[in-house]
């Protein structure tokens, strides 16, 4: 086997009772994003709409401006500790897939089959469909001034952004990593105009929105927990560098560097911002203006203000690009361990992008649109996230106590156990803490998502039915996408415990 390819034997008839051997070329995706590029894929990940319509949902649930920024405050210091169980596991695990590949060599397949289920049809698809909403919501911004747009405009402008940024990751990854890093550059720029012009404002003395700052500050656990989520949801995206793992160049020293790197300036970013947000808006604007950036760049850059919703629309778009090209990765591995149709492991012959998985990720996006509720939206793909998260810190503790005495290359990450245990407390926490008062039915709905999916997995997995006609779909696809089959995940494992 080279760097690229694996030869499989196949039985596939016999004569005479001889068995007749075709061999045949598996491919497996190549190691090119180096450190930059990882660190412009997670902070082009994370910065994308949710510093632009986080803030509202975190100052309602919380209920004072004070408490807002305290909330923000922690998210990042959360983010950074999940981060660091993330940013081991990059080194215990060089392989892609995400949370699928993690709960399944930690933990076992059923829970790595419900996951790879959710996230196929809840957790990717309803992240990219809430980032084409807000993205259509501030095209339409200029456009309809205070008045709300209407929702037909809204969703097909939202349908044609998910279309573009299918076709963008179906030509080339070089050309995904390339316009990551050009659209981080312009997301982190316009954050930083909002940030020194807020601040100018600040240092002349407009500090009034901060007087009691803390009124109205809520004691309930619910609400408490809602804002939490709304602030999560800015800061996700920091595991989506292990989904791609096996793309990147030393992944076991770039995977830690890039997720701390990045979280600790993402954080940095998202505190001053939303101080700048507050400095130019009092509580009561904050809560009924229809766009917090597009009023604050109207307050402060006046006839300029048009580069505000430009600039969301770059980050939004630069984040969906990059979890456009993370997700199918997830789908693509699950796909190989046969918890999904094989055809979505299947990579074009000349590009090594899964095509199946990219369609089927565009598919769903656009059905997500139908309802289109962003808060609905966000409260559900944060709680499967924490669920998900949560059981990828106990894969972690169990894959840490298995290798507990193998030799570990002294140079490679390791945290003390007190961040995973810590990390799991979190996790548990958010995922309790809806129900204790006044729970969502969206909550509901995620834990009844991930149950169905054991429907599936009995039938189709354990007990390996197939429909009928399957395999005549599949080489169709390959004929009509050019596809071709990958590395098995038998000739990858060996490959991780490598150098540990």
């Amino acid at each position: 086997m080279n760097g690229n390819t694996a030869v499989e034997k196949k039985v596939v008839a016999s004569v005479d009772g001889k068995p007749i051997v075709l061999e045949t070329d598996r491919i497996r995706v190549k190691e090119r994003i180096g450190l930059p590029g990882g660190i412009a894929f997670i902070m082009g990940a994370v910065i994308g709409s949710g510093i632009f319509i986080s803030p509202k949902g975190a100052l309602q649930n919380s209920g004072s401006v004070g408490m807002s920024l305290i909330i923000w405050t922690m998210c990042g210091v959360l983010s950074m500790i999940i981060g660091l169980v993330y940013a081991e596991l990059g080194v215990l695990l060089p392989k892609s897939g995400g949370d699928y590949t993690i709960i399944k060599s930690g933990i076992g397949g059923v829970p790595a089959f419900l996951v790879s289920w959710i996230q196929c049809i809840v957790t990717n698809s309803g992240s990219r469909t809430v980032l084409a909403l807000v993205f259509a919501d501030y095209v339409c911004a200029p456009i309809f001034g205070k008045c709300e747009a209407p929702n037909s405009i809204r969703k097909s402008i939202a349908a044609v952004e998910l279309l573009i940024l299918a076709i963008t990751n179906t030509i080339s990854v070089r050309l995904v990593s390339s316009m990551q890093g050009f659209f981080t550059v312009l997301k982190v720029l316009a954050l930083i105009i909002i940030t020194v012009g807020g601040f100018v404002y600040l240092f002349q003395g407009k500090t009034e929105n901060f007087n009691d700052s803390f009124q109205g500050t809520t004691n309930d656990i619910t609400s408490i927990s809602l804002a939490i989520y709304s602030c999560m949801w800015a800061y996700g995206g920091y595991t989506n560098l292990n989904e791609i793992a096996e793309e990147l160049i030393q992944p076991r020293k770039n995977i830690p560097k890039a997720i701390i790197i990045s979280m600790t300036l993402i954080t940095i970013i998202y505190i001053t911002t939303n101080v700048s947000y507050f400095i130019m808006l009092s509580k009561s604007e904050f809560l009924t203006v229809p766009a917090v950036a597009f009023t604050w760049g109207e307050r402060v850059l006046g006839s300029a203000a048009i580069i505000i919703p430009i600039s969301v629309m770059c980050s939004v778009h630069g984040a969906s690009n990059g979890g456009f090209f993370t997700d199918v990765r997830v789908r693509f591995a699950a796909a190989r361990a046969g918890h999904l149709p094989e055809v979505l492991s299947f990579l074009h012959h000349k590009s090594r992008i899964p095509l199946a998985s990219l369609f089927l990720n565009t598919v769903m996006s656009i059905i997500m649109l139908i309802p289109g509720d962003i808060g609905e939206l966000i409260n559900l793909v944060g709680f499967v996230g924490f669920l998900t998260q949560g059981l990828a810190v106990i894969a972690f503790l169990r894959i840490r106590y298995l290798r507990r005495n193998e030799k570990r290359n002294k140079d490679h990450f390791r945290i003390p156990l007190v961040i995973p245990f810590l990390a799991l407390a979190i996790c548990a926490f958010m995922l309790i803490s809806p129900f204790i008062s006044n729970p969502k039915i969206e909550f509901l709905y995620g834990a009844g998502f991930i149950l169905s999916g054991l429907l599936l997995y009995i039938p189709f997995v354990y007990f390996d039915w197939r429909v009928p006609g399957c395999d005549q779909t599949t080489t169709m696809l390959q004929l009509l996408m050019d596809i071709c089959p990958t590395v098995l995940d038998q000739d990858i494992d060996p490959l991780m415990n490598d150098n540990l």
